[in-house]
C-alpha cells in the first residue's frame, strides 16, 4: 500500500496584503478546491490562522522542469514527448473544466519522484469567456501572440506555450528570447518562429518537429490544440 505524501505551503497575510496578491492567492484556492488529477499539484486542505494561511499540497519532490532544465540544458525527443503528455492531458483536464492556465512555463511544471510532471500555480487562470482582450497576464518568454496583442483569446494561448517549452527543450533556447515584453512582442510580429528540417537536431524526428512547429503558430485558429 503507497502512503499518500502532503506539504503544506504557508503564506503570510501581511506579505499577500504588501505584495497585493490577495486576488491572486483566492484564485488559485478556488480553482484547486475545484479540481483533482493525476498531473496537477492538488490541494487537499486549506485552513488559516490570524496571521497565515495554509494550502495542504501533493508533496513532490523532483523539481521543476526549469531546474532540470538548467541542469540539462537540452532534453531528448522521448523525454521531452513524456513530459508534454503529461502536460497535455493536465491541460485537457482544465480545459473540459472551461479553466485556462494562462502561465504555463517550466517553473510551474513539478515533477514527482518517477518523472511524471505535474501542473501547478493557478495564481492568474481564468475561466474562458468572451470579451477578455484585457486579460493579459503571464510570462512574456511563453505569452501567446494573442495575449501579447491585448486580444480575446481561448484555451490556445495554453497550447502556444507548450510549443515554446518544446522548442527549448529541443534547441536549448526559447524561439522568441529576449529581456523585456516589448522585445519578445516586436520579435513575435516580425517573423513566424520554426524549425526547419535542416535544423532539426540529431535524434528528433520529423513529427516531433512538426508537431512543435504547429504547437508556435502565431494565428490561434491554425494552432494544434484551437477550439
Amino acid at each position: 500500500k503507497t502512503t499518500k505524501l502532503f506539504a503544506m505551503k504557508e503564506m503570510s497575510k501581511a506579505k499577500i496584503i504588501d505584495k497585493k496578491s490577495v486576488v491572486s492567492v483566492k484564485n488559485e484556492r478556488d480553482f484547486l478546491s475545484k479540481m483533482n488529477h493525476p498531473f496537477i499539484v492538488n490541494m487537499h486542505y486549506a485552513f488559516q490562522d490570524n496571521s497565515n494561511l495554509y494550502l495542504v499540497m501533493d508533496l513532490l519532490t523532483g523539481g521543476d522542469l526549469r531546474y532540470q532544465a538548467c541542469k540539462k540544458r537540452k532534453f531528448s525527443e522521448e523525454q521531452t514527448k513524456y513530459f508534454i503528455a503529461c502536460i497535455i492531458l493536465a491541460l485537457e483536464y482544465i480545459h473540459e473544466n472551461k479553466i485556462i492556465h494562462r502561465d504555463i512555463k517550466p517553473e510551474n511544471l513539478v515533477l514527482d519522484s518517477k518523472g511524471n510532471v505535474h501542473l501547478t500555480d493557478f495564481g492568474i487562470a481564468k475561466f474562458q469567456h468572451a470579451n477578455n482582450a484585457k486579460d493579459t497576464s503571464g510570462t512574456p518568454g511563453y505569452m501567446s501572440p494573442e495575449v501579447m496583442c491585448g486580444l480575446d483569446h481561448s484555451i490556445a494561448v495554453d497550447y502556444f506555450a507548450v510549443g515554446v517549452i518544446g522548442y527549448e527543450f529541443m534547441n536549448g533556447i526559447r524561439p522568441y528570447p529576449g529581456s523585456s515584453r516589448k522585445e519578445i512582442k516586436e520579435k513575435i510580429m516580425a517573423k513566424q518562429a520554426m524549425i526547419k528540417t535542416s535544423e532539426i537536431d540529431n535524434g528528433w524526428s520529423v513529427e516531433a518537429v512538426d508537431c512543435i512547429n504547429r504547437l508556435l503558430l502565431r494565428k490561434p485558429s491554425r494552432r494544434l490544440g484551437y477550439k
